[in-house]
């Protein structure tokens, strides 16, 4: 009779340790799920917050801390660098009053002053690599022709030039933007068949191409007074006006 009765209760011991298992294990597997996928979502949204703090890399593998998310969630690099000869550094004032940096004080965003004197665009595609393509922006915008003007540079030679920094430009995605030729005094041949060439080149590759000649010298070849103090180079109100327009552009 002690036998059965023992037999009994091993019995009912058994039964009720199989229940306490299987409660246990449906609580487990039913806590275990829900909070794995909601740790997976938060996790994919402080990654992105915490790519934006640090840099985020852009789609040419730069990491840079001027790219940003844009509406569709597609990572934007917006650091500019403004290749170029006088017309870019700000002369005969000081790149402080360049309309580079307008254009960097118009759109909130990183831009570098490339400008440099006595240049042309050979001395710009020279110096494309350390100063473009070393930056690591998403955006280069050449502004070449008076010096090659100046110096009596062919047209094919500029063409050659030009075509040569927009395809590194675009081989280490980069964004190029174009400036077109601009007047200066007794340039007048080269700087029209530069000019006519330039805005075809952009048309036909499409690419962005500003005009400060409107800006500046209004429908003649002659820049105006209210922008110029020696009738050659913009004065601070020009380059200002310069930088307005670009950025009215590129925004």
């Amino acid at each position: 009779m002690r036998t059965y009765r023992l037999e009994i209760r091993v019995i009912q011991l058994s039964v009720l340790m199989a229940v306490i298992v299987l409660v246990f294990g449906y609580v487990n597997v039913w806590n275990g799920g829900t909070p794995e996928q909601s740790a997976s979502g938060s996790s994919t949204v402080q990654n992105s917050g915490a790519s934006n703090e640090g840099g985020v890399e852009n789609k040419a593998g730069n990491t840079d801390g001027d790219a940003v998310l844009n509406g569709s969630g597609t990572t934007v690099n917006t650091k500019m660098v403004c290749l170029g000869d006088s017309f870019t550094y700000g002369y005969p004032g000081e790149p402080s009053s360049s309309w580079p940096q307008h254009l960097a004080d118009v759109l909130k965003v990183e831009v570098v002053n490339a400008g440099q004197t006595y240049q042309n665009a050979s001395s710009l595609l020279d110096r494309f690599e350390e100063d473009v393509i070393a930056e690591k922006p998403g955006t280069v915008i050449i502004f070449a022709g008076v010096g090659d003007a100046i110096r009596g540079t062919p047209l094919e030679e500029y063409q050659n030039n030009i075509k040569a920094m927009v395809e590194k430009a675009t081989a280490n995605q980069i964004k190029p933007v174009l400036v077109l030729p601009i007047p200066f005094p007794d340039t007048d041949e080269l700087y029209k068949q530069y000019r006519e060439w330039e805005t075809a080149y952009a048309q036909e590759q499409k690419i962005t191409a500003l005009d400060f000649k409107g800006v500046l010298f209004g429908d003649g070849d002659e820049i105006l007074r209210k922008y110029s103090d020696d009738g050659r180079y913009p004065n601070k109100d020009g380059y200002q006006a310069m930088g307005d327009y670009a950025a009215t552009v590129l925004q």
